[in-house]
C-alpha cells in the first residue's frame, strides 16, 4: 500500500511538472512561468490538440496587452510548443503575456477523398473557442482580454487572416472581435482559397486535404473574400517567396487600403520560409523584429 501512494506521488509530481514550467536563464529578461490550460474538450479528441500555453509572469498582476501565436504546418503538422523560445524572451522583454495556441489537424498523410476528415471550418471554430477562452480567463493570469493582437505563420497565418476577416467563428463563438485590436500575418499565400482550389487545375492536394472542394466552403475560408463592413483590426502583412506567393500578398495588402483598413507590410525576401519564423525575437536581428515591434506599439498605445 505504502508503494501504491508513493507511485501516486510520483505521477502526481510528473504531472504538474508537464502542465508547468519555469521560462528562466540568462536571455529571459523576466521571470516567467508556462501553463497549458484546455480551452474545451471532445470525446475522442486529443486533449493537447485543444489546450494552449499560457506564458506569464506569476509575480504580477497588473493586466498585459496579450499575443496569441498560431502555429503552422500546413493545416495538419505543428504544435503550440514549436519554435517558442526566440518569441517567449521577446514578447516578455515587452512586458506582454503570451498564448501559444493549438487546433485539430487535418489528416496526414492526406485523406482528401474521406469526408469525416478534420478540414475546414474546423481549424478556424477551435481557434474561435480558444479565443474565447482567453477572453473569459486570461485576466487570471494578468493578461489584458481587450488588448489582443494575432500572429500566426505559414498556415497559422491563414487561420488568423481569416479569423479576423471572416468573423463569423469569433460571433458563434461568443467572442467580440472588437478585444483583437491587431492581427500579424507571418508569410502566407493562403489569402485566397476559392482561386487555388476552383480556378486553378490540378489543385494541390494540401489544400483540398485542408479545405475540400465545395465553392462556398472555399469562399468562406479566403480572408480576401470577407472583407465585408464591420470591425477590422490592424494589420501586419510579412510577405517573401516566389513571384506568386507575392502576388497573393500584394492582392490582399491592395484589398485591405481598398477597404479603408490599416496595413503595414514587410519585405523580408532574405528570409526562407521557416527562417521567417525563426528569426521574430532573433538576437540581434534587424528586419521582422524591429517592425513587429512597432506594429505592436501602435495596436496597444490605445
Amino acid at each position: 500500500m505504502r508503494i501504491y501512494s508513493l507511485l501516486i506521488v510520483l505521477l502526481t509530481s510528473i504531472m504538474l511538472a508537464c502542465q508547468k514550467e519555469k521560462v528562466t536563464g540568462n536571455d529571459s529578461p523576466l521571470n516567467y512561468s508556462m501553463e497549458t490550460i484546455s480551452y474545451k474538450y471532445m470525446n475522442g479528441v486529443d486533449p493537447n490538440l485543444l489546450s494552449l500555453d499560457i506564458y506569464f509572469d506569476a509575480h504580477k498582476r497588473d493586466l498585459k496587452p496579450v499575443i496569441v501565436w498560431v502555429h503552422g504546418g500546413g493545416w495538419c503538422k505543428g504544435d503550440k510548443s514549436n519554435k517558442m523560445e526566440n518569441k517567449k524572451r521577446l514578447f516578455a522583454s515587452l512586458g506582454y503575456l503570451l498564448v501559444s495556441v493549438n487546433y485539430r489537424l487535418s489528416p496526414y498523410p492526406y485523406e482528401i477523398n474521406n469526408p469525416q476528415r478534420i478540414k475546414f471550418p474546423i481549424h478556424n471554430i477551435d481557434l474561435a473557442d480558444a479565443l474565447k477562452r482567453i477572453q473569459d480567463n486570461i485576466d487570471d493570469y494578468g493578461g489584458n482580454p481587450r488588448q489582443i493582437v494575432l500572429m500566426g505563420h505559414s498556415a497559422g497565418a491563414h487561420l488568423v487572416a481569416l479569423t479576423c476577416t471572416n468573423q463569423h467563428y469569433l460571433l458563434q463563438s461568443g467572442f467580440d472581435p472588437s478585444n483583437i485590436k491587431g492581427v500579424a500575418i507571418i508569410d502566407t499565400r493562403m489569402y485566397d482559397v476559392y482561386h487555388s482550389i476552383q480556378e486553378i487545375a490540378n489543385p494541390p492536394a494540401l489544400y483540398l486535404n485542408a479545405f475540400g472542394d465545395d465553392p462556398q466552403e472555399n469562399l468562406d475560408a479566403s480572408p480576401i473574400r470577407n472583407l465585408h463592413n464591420h470591425y477590422f483590426p490592424k494589420f501586419f502583412v510579412a510577405k517573401r517567396g516566389n513571384t506568386e506567393r507575392l502576388r497573393a500578398a500584394n492582392e490582399f495588402i491592395s484589398a485591405l487600403q481598398q477597404n479603408h483598413i490599416d496595413v503595414v507590410s514587410l519585405e523580408a525576401y532574405d528570409y526562407s520560409h521557416s527562417e521567417i519564423n525563426d528569426a521574430i525575437g532573433m538576437e540581434n536581428e534587424n528586419v521582422i523584429t524591429p517592425a513587429l515591434i512597432s506594429f505592436l506599439n501602435v495596436c496597444f498605445e490605445d
